[in-house]
């Protein structure tokens, strides 16, 4: 099961100063550390946050040949 995280949750974790530390991309299923090239390439509507790696695995999500998270 993904997690899909709308702006207004978005924007409420970040001003709890909650970070998420990877983003995956829901058309791709895979997962990058924020700041990878690939990550910043992401489209908005295909933006899927997570909190840890293993968040992200256990969604179904494979990593990125790129970052390697």
């Amino acid at each position: 099961m993904k997690k899909i995280i709308t702006m207004a949750m978005l924007a409420t974790c970040l001003m709890s100063s909650a970070a998420f530390a990877y983003v995956g991309n829901s058309n791709s299923y895979k997962f990058h550390i924020e700041g990878c090239r690939a990550e910043q390439k992401i489209r908005a509507d295909h933006r899927v946050y997570f909190e840890t790696r293993d968040e992200a695995i256990n969604a179904g999500y494979t990593q990125c040949g790129i970052c390697h998270p």
